[in-house]
């Protein structure tokens, strides 16, 4: 496993920016702007050479699907052309219920596109209004419909919990909404107030559900979820079996990957780095070298320390947990007795409760 690489593709374009959005997007970019941010990625893509097989490929945004069908479609080929790709590799492209068609997403089958991750975040009308979505429960519905008649059997679908004015019981409808669509991966995010966003300028005006409420919020989602057979195989993630998503567990297990586009992150060549974060430096700086729009050379090789933490880091967002040796038992015994985390077949694994202080808990283990 360690010798496989996954390719992350950041597209930046979205419709309108939501709320909470912290990301690196841009709303409403012209034709010429994104038909130049086609052509760059493709010569990012074509500038690297591997023969190091690739087991997971991910759009992310951004909203992909704003670029274009037959952009995207060609930055897979170029992909697909310039990379050894595994007979099962997990394609994923995210998107928005208001961003897909079913014409559009059988072309997106048709060329390797097997995953589809969608955005849903709530099944509340009033809450999608508050986080800028622009669809209601309706579209996201169709969209499900769609997602599935294009032949997609393979679908995650994102929930996000402690939204303003939420109640346990909208999260509930919005949790049983993403299991009746039948997705079998489900990924769900606390929301988080970040600078630089409309919700961090009007924080002080925000009804946000107390600490308490916010607990409760996510141990309901937990409960729901495995008692309709989804694991919690990840911090921020449920998959029923088969279904998890190789491309976070290659993140999360230390693996190498590259990345293309503006903003994306790369770890290879003992390095983690990334491409500058600005669509037209991105565009003019990706002449032919893949390194030429990265921070790669002035980033340092990460040591054996490094790496060390890393692994204790990464592995913990997992249920795979870390490998439990005399140290570390020693330093987590109050953890374990406290009920934040478990021994099991020689692997020290955070529990549901030790989740949601797995900051706390990773400090003190490095």
């Amino acid at each position: 496993m360690k010798n496989n690489l996954s390719v992350y593709v950041h597209i930046p374009f979205c419709v309108r920016k939501c709320n909470y959005c912290a990301f690196y997007s841009l709303p409403l970019c012209d034709e010429r702007v994104m038909r130049d941010y086609t052509e760059a990625l493709i010569r990012q893509i074509n500038s690297i050479k591997t023969e190091r097989p690739v087991t997971s490929v991910y759009f992310g945004g951004g909203t992909p699907p704003v670029l274009g069908v037959g952009a995207l479609i060609s930055v897979l080929e170029a992909i697909k052309a310039g990379f050894r790709l595994s007979d099962d590799c997990e394609i994923t492209l995210e998107a928005n219920p208001e961003s897909v068609s079913l014409p559009d997403l059988k072309d997106y089958r048709n060329a390797g596109f097997n995953r589809i991750s969608m955005g849903m975040q709530s099944s509340n009308d009033r809450e999608l209004a508050i986080l800028g979505r622009r669809y209601d429960l309706s579209r996201y519905k169709s969209a499900v419909r769609a997602v599935i008649d294009a032949g997609f059997e393979n679908r995650s679908t994102d929930i996000i919990f402690g939204i303003p004015e939420q109640t346990i019981e909208s999260l509930e409808k919005s949790v049983m909404t993403a299991v009746d669509s039948g997705t079998p991966h489900i990924s769900a995010y606390s929301l988080s107030i970040e600078k630089n966003t409309p919700f961090y300028n009007n924080r002080d005006t925000l009804i946000l559900p107390d600490e308490d409420t916010e607990e409760e919020m996510y141990y309901l989602l937990c409960d729901i979820l495995k008692k309709h057979d989804y694991s919690h195989y990840e911090i921020s993630s449920f998959a029923r079996e088969g279904f998890q998503s190789r491309h976070n567990l290659h993140y999360w297990d230390c693996g190498e990957y590259i990345g293309f586009g503006t903003a994306a992150h790369s770890y290879c060549k003992g390095k983690r780095f990334s491409n500058i974060a600005d669509v037209n430096e991105y565009i003019s700086l990706s002449t032919g070298d893949y390194f030429s729009p990265t921070d790669f050379h002035v980033q340092r090789y990460l040591s054996d320390t490094d790496k060390r933490e890393e692994a204790i880091m990464l592995g913990l967002r997992t249920d795979r947990g870390i490998r439990a040796d005399d140290e570390l038992l020693a330093k987590s015994k109050k953890y374990i007795d406290g009920g934040f985390a478990k021994i099991e077949n020689g692997r020290f694994i955070l529990t549901e409760k030790g989740y949601r202080v797995s900051n706390i808990i990773i400090a003190a283990l490095i």
